[in-house]
C-alpha cells in the first residue's frame, strides 16, 4: 500500500509500505540480509547495489514510516542518537540551534560534548516564547529544536506556538517526538519541517530493537541524509528493520493499553504520602494538560515521573531493591516495552549533565521515571506500595525535602 492514501491509521500500521511478495505470495515482509547485489548491466546503476546504501527491507520500513507520519521522506539509522547525529552532520560550523530547556540527556551530550567542538552550538530557552527566541537568535541560527513530551519530566511544549515562532523568525522547526509517536501526535500538523524518532521505544516496543528515524519534508535535507546513509553507514540492519515493521502493527493497541495503565498508576502515586510530585500529562494538575489533550490522541503514553519525599540515598537504594525483588519492575534505561521499567535519570539518561544542570531541571537523586508496561496496573501498584513502605518504616518526614524541586 502506498504512502499517499486516505486509509485510517490502524490500517496504515498493518499495510503501509507492504504488499504480498510477488515471487512467493508471502504476507510477511521479505527479509533481505544480503550485503551486495548483482548488477545486471555493465555501466548502468541499479536500484539495489550495496546494503549500506539501500536495502529492500529497510525501504519497506521507510515507506511505512512516511505513511504513518502523514508525509515527508524517511531515513532510518542504527539508533535514535544516530538519527540525531546524522541530522547534526547536515549542519555547518558556526550554525546554532534554539532548543527547549529540557531535552533527553543523550541529545544534550551530543550538543555539548561532541558537536560544540565542531562549531555547532545550542541555546536553551522557552521555544514557545517569540521574544526569548529572538533574544538568542543570530544570523547563524538555523532551527528550533524541541521535544514534546519532554524527557524525563513529561513537560508539554505547545507545538502550535513553536510553529508560529519558527514562521515568525524564519527558522526551521525540528521536533524529537519519541514520546509522542504518530499514533498520538500528527508530526507535521504544527508546521514542523523534520521529525526525529527513537524507533527503540514505542515503534518497536518489545525491548529487542535499537533504531532511529528522521522523517522530513525538506527534500534537500532528505537527499543529504540518504548520502549520509551511504557514506557513513550508521544504518539499521535488515533484521532490525524487519522487527520494527512487524512490531509496528500493534502500536495502536500497545499505546492505548500502556496509556490507560499509566493513568491509573499515576493517579495512585499522586495520592501517596511518600511522593511529593507526579509528572504525567493525564493528571489534572499537570500544567500542560490542556495542550496535551489537543496534541495527543488515545492517551498520553507509558512514561510518568515522580519525586520521592525522601532524599536519603540509603532508603532510595532499598526502594529500588524492593522493586527489583518483586520481579515485576525492571531497573534500567529505556521505556515503552511490555515490561515496566524504572529509570533513575540522574545516574542514567542525564548522568552526563553537571550537577548544576541536573538541579536546574529538577533531576535530583530522589527523582525517577517509570515506564508502565503490559502488566495489570493493580499488580504494579501493589509492588510500588510495598517498596514505598520502606520510607514509612524508617520514619521519613512528611515535609517536602528541599532537594525535590518542582518544574
Amino acid at each position: 500500500m502506498s504512502a499517499d492514501n486516505n486509509y485510517g491509521f490502524a490500517t496504515k500500521l498493518v499495510h503501509a509500505g507492504e504488499a504480498p511478495d510477488p515471487l512467493t505470495g508471502a504476507i510477511a515482509p521479505v527479509l533481505v540480509r544480503t550485503k551486495t547485489f548483482s548488477q545486471p548491466v555493465f555501466g548502468v546503476e541499479s536500484k539495489w547495489q550495496y546494503s549500506r546504501g539501500k536495502n529492500p527491507t529497510r525501504s519497506i520500513l521507510e515507506l511505512k514510516l512516511e505513511a504513518l507520519a502523514g508525509g515527508g521522506q524517511a531515513t532510518v539509522f542504527g539508533s535514535g542518537d544516530a538519527a540525531t547525529t546524522m541530522f547534526l552532520l547536515t549542519l555547518k560550523p558556526g550554525d546554532r540551534l534554539v532548543c527547549c530547556k529540557e531535552l533527553y540527556g543523550g541529545t544534550i551530550r551530543l550538543f555539548e560534548q561532541l558537536f560544540k567542538d565542531f562549531g555547532i552550538h545550542a541555546d536553551y530557552v522557552d521555544v514557545q516564547d517569540l521574544a526569548a527566541v529572538k533574544a538568542v537568535q543570530t544570523d547563524r541560527t538555523v532551527a528550533i529544536w524541541t521535544e514534546s513530551p519532554t524527557n524525563p519530566k513529561l513537560g508539554i511544549i505547545d507545538l502550535h506556538k513553536v510553529g508560529e515562532v519558527a514562521k515568525a523568525t524564519g527558522l526551521r522547526f525540528i521536533a524529537d517526538l519519541t514520546f509522542a509517536p504518530p499514533v498520538t501526535t500528527d508530526p507535521f500538523a504544527y508546521g514542523a519541517e523534520t521529525v526525529i524518532y527513537s524507533l527503540s521505544k514505542y515503534f518497536a516496543g518489545h525491548n529487542d530493537v535499537i533504531g532511529g528515524a528522521v522523517v522530513t519534508k525538506n527534500k534537500e535535507l532528505y537527499d543529504r541524509l540518504v548520502w549520509l546513509q551511504w557514506s557513513v553507514g550508521a544504518v539499521l540492519s535488515p533484521d532490525e528493520c524487519y522487527r520494527v515493521i512487524q512490531e509496528l502493527k500493534t502500536l495502536g493497541m500497545r499505546w492505548e493499553r500502556v496509556s490507560a495503565s499509566a493513568q491509573i498508576v499515576a493517579e495512585h502515586l499522586q495520592k501517596h504520602p511518600q511522593i511529593t510530585k507526579v509528572y504525567y500529562p493525564g493528571l489534572d494538575d499537570h500544567p500542560g494538560r490542556d495542550i496535551a489533550i489537543k496534541q495527543m490522541k488515545n492517551g498520553f503514553g507509558a512514561a510518568l515521573s515522580f519525586d520521592l519525599r525522601s532524599a536519603d540515598l540509603h532508603l532510595i537504594r532499598q526502594f529500588v531493591n524492593s522493586l527489583q525483588t518483586s520481579q515485576l519492575v525492571v531497573f534500567g534505561e529505556s521505556l515503552a516495552s511490555p515490561e515496566t521499567i524504572l529509570a533513575h535519570p540522574a545516574t542514567m539518561s542525564h548522568r552526563s549533565l553537571t550537577t548544576e544542570q541536573r538541579n536546574d531541571l529538577g533531576i535530583h537523586d530522589n527523582f525517577f521515571r517509570l515506564s508502565v508496561g503490559f502488566e495489570e496496573p493493580n499488580d504494579l501498584i501493589k509492588v510500588l506500595d510495598e517498596a514505598l513502605a520502606i520510607f514509612n518504616t524508617n520514619n521519613v518526614a512528611v515535609e517536602t525535602n528541599a532537594a525535590t524541586v518542582a518544574n
